[in-house]
């Protein structure tokens, strides 16, 4: 006989015999099948579940392939947990001992269900619950925003970095807390559970729930959306750390923005502006660069192209110095290839440029000359490989300079569309089109 522990009112108890009713969640031959499929699965007196049960002492172990097993533990899921009476054991009833508690897991359950990257198609499947570890958290995800490193993951050509899922793709999330760690309350930068935070990860926020180092969470406004909280994030915090923290960009500098339409441009376009710098910015097309001027944008750019379709790097670069009077003091580049050479003809002198990006290539022949008269340092960045001491710093100061315009509405996340986890190819399709103006989000509720 199959047993597993259960947890009601605080007491483990062994699931042999059911008082209760089953959840219904479907009309009375689905969970029907439900019951019986477990039932086919316990029958197996001398299955490997069912010696891991007896009095040899041997733990709990899942029988059957590990997809199966997953099936049958979301199909246990949808049975209500009830206390278990068997006033006359008999058999190898009798000998059925309690097992060990089972695994942290916040749902009550084995599985969440989490966007998968399979051959690169985008699936939902079920996973593990995670775990927060002694100085985590777990958070309920409501809202993970899609960012261009999804794409390249799902591509194959960006994976996670060390420690996060392999196969779950999302660098940033907005929800509220779960559980926590047991060292986390006793930190100064405590989380409670129950807490709304937003934050970066380095992968698997596209799900139901997800793990992460406490010290990168951070606590959302009240009354702000917790939804369209998910698309801001790794936009805000790649902004801000490019332009403040790396580029210490000044009130009545020029900065420059390619990609201005983006969920990073239209970040950087709001926080330069309410930091009182000006901000020039290209987009490919007009609509984008005027939906930017409702959010301030001083002068806008769309790259014109040379005969053969390349970018006409000296026209773009002679209409930044024509557009900030004499070139850009800080320049945010999203996009990479030929449009670092423009960055460095239109810089003013030691002007600051930050490469984020590499949308338009990932080599750039650059004119040393200009580098060394201007004076110009060039900064390359990205948040997603960071270790967690430095993404706990870059989260320090956008909680330090950056929440605090959310909450008074200096500020606030531009969102595309909104679409549900299970519509997640519809989503990326919508990112990979470049049409959007700001974030695209996956609803995760």
């Amino acid at each position: 006989m199959f047993a597993v522990a259960r947890a009601v009112d605080d007491e483990q108890v062994q699931r042999r015999r059911f008082v209760g009713k089953i959840d219904e969640l479907g009309p009375a031959p689905v969970r029907r099948c439900r019951v019986e499929k477990i039932d086919q699965r316990d029958c197996g007196e001398h299955s490997a579940a069912a010696r891991g049960t007896r009095r040899d002492g041997r733990g709990f172990e899942a029988a059957g392939e590990r997809e199966e097993a997953f099936a049958l533990a979301r199909v246990e899921h949808d049975l209500v947990p009830v206390l278990i009476h068997d006033h006359e054991p008999s058999g190898h009833a009798s000998t059925v001992a309690p097992g060990p508690r089972p695994p942290y897991n916040p749902l009550g359950c084995w599985l969440v269900r989490a966007i998968t990257i399979i051959d690169g198609r985008l699936e939902v499947a079920d996973r593990p619950v995670p775990d927060p570890g002694p100085d985590g958290a777990v958070v309920r995800v409501h809202s993970a925003g899609l960012n261009r490193a999804d794409l390249m993951q799902r591509a194959g050509l960006y994976p996670a970095p060390p420690g996060v899922p392999a196969d779950i793709p999302g660098m940033e999330f907005a929800g509220v807390v779960e559980a926590i760690g047991a060292n986390v309350a006793a930190s100064a930068r405590a989380l409670a559970v129950g807490d709304r935070v937003f934050g970066i990860t380095g992968g698997g926020a596209q799900a139901e729930y997800v793990a992460v180092p406490a010290v990168h969470c951070a606590a959302v406004p009240a009354d702000l959306d917790l939804v369209a909280m998910g698309g801001v994030p790794e936009a805000f915090l790649t902004a801000h750390d490019a332009m403040v923290t790396q580029a210490h960009v000044s009130a009545g500098e020029w900065v420059l923005v390619h990609a201005i339409g983006s969920g990073v441009g239209t970040a950087a376009l709001q926080l330069a502006r309410s930091l009182g710098a000006r901000v020039v910015g290209t987009a490919r097309t007009a609509d984008k660069i005027e939906r930017s001027r409702a959010l301030g944008l001083d002068a806008g750019i769309e790259p014109t192209r040379t005969a053969d379709g390349t970018l006409d790097v000296d026209a773009l670069a002679w209409a930044i110095v024509e557009a900030t009077d004499g070139g850009a003091h800080v320049t945010l580049d999203l996009v990479g290839g030929d449009y670092v050479i423009a960055d460095v003809n239109a810089a003013a002198p030691k002007g600051r440029i930050v490469c984020i990006g590499m949308m338009a290539g990932s080599r750039a022949l650059l004119p040393l000359s200009s580098i060394l008269a201007k004076r110009l340092t060039l900064i390359g960045t990205v948040l997603r490989g960071r270790d967690v001491t430095e993404k706990a710093a870059a989260t320090d100061a956008f909680v330090r300079d950056v929440v605090p315009m959310f909450a008074d509405r200096r500020i606030a996340p531009v969102v595309e569309a909104t679409l549900p986890l299970a519509h997640a190819e519809e989503a990326y399709a919508l990112l990979e089109s470049d049409a959007t103006f700001g974030k695209v989000i996956l609803d995760c509720r």
